[in-house]
């Protein structure tokens, strides 16, 4: 049973597993119907011709229309109780006979494959008894083996040698065991081939279902979201708008202190706002056209060049100028800024962020070094998730609107970092798009490496 499954999970693959081993069992007893019979009943009339004693002839008939009435039951009604008897009788039909055709010497020996093998795959709802086969099978032999020099033991006309040779006979029921074992071993790994490929293609369907559902679900979610963001926004830009015109036109300084806070926060609420129109409108169509990744650094640098200086970091470019990959500029310059923010915040004063842009056998690789404190396994693994960061006042969405817009061009982001010695992101995109339609998966994790990781919190998210 596969771990992590929940009650109706767990149900339903039982089901899955009840009717596919069902099946199995059934088409088994057919075929070893069709063929046991065949094969049995081609044996018994070569014996009996060739001069077998009637008693031993009746016993093996008895065994054989008996095992074959079960056989002909099992393929109407696969029942537990059937399914018990069908085996037990079949057991002891097989070893009356193997003791009535030479024991451990019996050109039949070898056919106890097939009766071991389907009771390993049909039995498997039902241990004990399977178990209990085995070590039936394991002691039947054992008392053969202790019964070799008795008549029973002993190979009897017309399977006798003759001349210190094999009996003609003798050798046509060895070929013909030898065939209905092959076949057999053969037909019951085509059933558990089948078995289990419609198992896999049910189940597969099945994830695939809930993954249609859950994506529906989420894209509705995400609507819900966009839209009251977007009715937030209007009310906060008033806000903000008229706390800031009566902080100027204020005489009290007290005053004035007080509304210079409210626009703050008006301000800090609509940053949290765009981080949410940024998550959930970050997958619409791209728009592709011929970019260069190390022009889009610059713009970057220099866009940011005014936070850095506040912050005392230094953005440097470097890399390749004449690289060209095909990318949503737009898009790309979005996911880079949440990134290189992430650098810049996470940095000392004095301290620089590198932009290294390289070719790379995939297309295009991005690397932003920072010398920051560096990240935790524990925040590595969680800055993935959205809304996490350790940043007052963050939103936790850049790092996933990085990913799903790096995702989204059939890329990928990825993390190495140490503490103590900083923290380098890793944009890796292809140099002729192979866009994924698929929304970010907060619970899919980001590609990181060994060594301790921590850049602090992610960045809020900001419009190009």
């Amino acid at each position: 049973m596969p771990a992590g499954l929940g009650f109706p999970e767990r149900a339903r693959f039982e089901a899955v597993r009840r009717r596919i081993f069902s099946e199995i069992g059934v088409g088994t007893a057919r075929w070893r119907l069709s063929w046991y019979l065949v094969f049995n009943v081609v044996a018994l009339t070569l014996l009996f011709v060739r001069g077998e004693s009637r008693p031993r002839a009746a016993l093996q008939a008895v065994a054989v229309l008996g095992l074959g009435s079960l056989f002909a039951l099992r393929m109407w009604r696969d029942s537990a109780p059937l399914k018990v008897v069908t085996f037990l009788f079949g057991v002891a039909a097989y070893f009356v006979i193997i003791a009535t055709t030479g024991g451990l010497a019996s050109p039949l020996l070898m056919t106890s494959a097939v009766t071991i093998a389907a009771a390993a795959i049909t039995l498997r709802e039902l241990p004990w008894l399977r178990s209990f086969i085995f070590l039936s099978v394991f002691a039947s032999f054992v008392v053969l083996a202790m019964l070799a020099h008795s008549p029973v033991g002993r190979l009897v006309p017309p399977l006798q040698p003759t001349d210190g040779w094999a009996s003609p006979e003798y050798l046509c029921l060895a070929l013909l065991a030898a065939v209905y074992t092959l076949v057999g071993v053969f037909k019951i790994g085509c059933y558990m081939s089948h078995g289990y490929e419609r198992a896999a293609l049910e189940l597969a369907e099945r994830r695939e279902e809930l993954c249609s559902e859950s994506e529906d679900r989420t894209r509705a979610l995400e609507g819900v979201a966009a839209r009251l963001a977007h009715e937030v926004k209007n009310p906060l830009t008033a806000i903000k708008g008229l706390s800031t015109h009566m902080a100027r036109n204020a005489t009290d300084p007290k005053t004035a202190e007080r509304l210079a806070i409210v626009a703050a926060e008006a301000d800090r609420l609509q940053s949290i706002v765009d981080g949410f129109l940024s998550f959930s409108r970050g997958l619409d169509d791209l728009k592709i056209a011929p970019t260069k990744p190390y022009a889009v650094s610059r713009e970057l640098s220099v866009l940011l060049e005014t936070r850095a200086e506040d912050a005392g970091v230094a953005i440097e470019v470097a890399g390749d100028e004449t690289l060209v990959i095909e990318a949503d500029v737009r898009k790309l310059r979005q996911a880079m800024l949440n990134v290189v923010l992430n650098a810049i915040q996470a940095s000392p004063r004095g301290s620089k962020v590198a932009i290294l842009v390289e070719r790379h056998v995939c297309g295009a690789r991005v690397l932003v070094r920072d010398d920051g404190v560096g990240m935790t396994p524990d925040v590595i693994e969680r800055i993935r998730k959205p809304h996490f960061t350790t940043k007052e006042g963050g939103t936790g969405l850049g790092v996933a609107v990085a990913r799903g817009l790096v995702e989204q061009h059939g890329g990928r982001l990825e993390f190495t970092s140490a503490v103590g010695k900083g923290t380098t992101a890793a944009i890796h995109l292809p140099r002729t798009i192979k866009p994924c339609a698929r929304l970010p998966n907060p619970g899919r994790s980001l590609h990181s490496h060994s060594g301790d990781l921590s850049q602090g919190a992610p960045a809020r998210v900001l419009e190009p």
